[in-house]
């Protein structure tokens, strides 16, 4: 098996964003007008670390192309690190949501946590599956936590 690459979404994107908006909008209407001295400062320095934080969601969202790469003994991840299979405990799945944990870790790390483009689901499964089989990793469908 050569070099196969697959696009990939960053797991709960949409819902921080939609989670971020959410908290803006009420510390902005709630917060900034009904408040006074260091408080309403404070606010201003929550909404600016908040503001902040969509605009790196909107970028990774729209102007990173997120992959993973699968090869016969290792994984290049998300951010382009590469990953031996001696270094890989198992492989989480819960749902369409997929997880590479490492040894020595109890967290999965976010480089490693994808889904599947709508497209090629069918297929990156596939290679999963098949990569685990032949670097001998047990798949485990369960929840699992990641370290951002």
């Amino acid at each position: 098996m050569g070099l196969i690459t697959y696009k990939t979404i960053y797991p709960r994107a949409w819902l921080s964003l939609l989670c971020m908006l959410v908290i803006e909008t009420i510390l902005l209407r709630d917060g900034i007008y009904n408040k006074n001295g260091i408080l309403k400062y404070s606010l201003i320095v929550i909404l600016t670390f908040n503001l902040g934080y969509i605009v790196f969601l909107l970028w990774r969202l729209f102007f990173t192309k997120p992959s993973i790469t699968l090869e016969s003994d290792h994984v290049i991840s998300m951010k382009h690190q590469r990953y031996d299979a001696s270094q890989i405990e198992c492989i989480y799945m819960n749902y369409r949501r997929i997880g590479i944990k490492l040894y020595g870790k109890r967290l999965v790390p976010m480089d490693l946590c994808f889904y599947f483009q709508r497209g090629q689901e069918s297929a990156g499964l596939e290679a999963v599956y098949e990569w685990a089989a032949r670097n001998d990793k047990e798949i485990k469908h369960k929840l699992f936590q990641t370290l951002g």
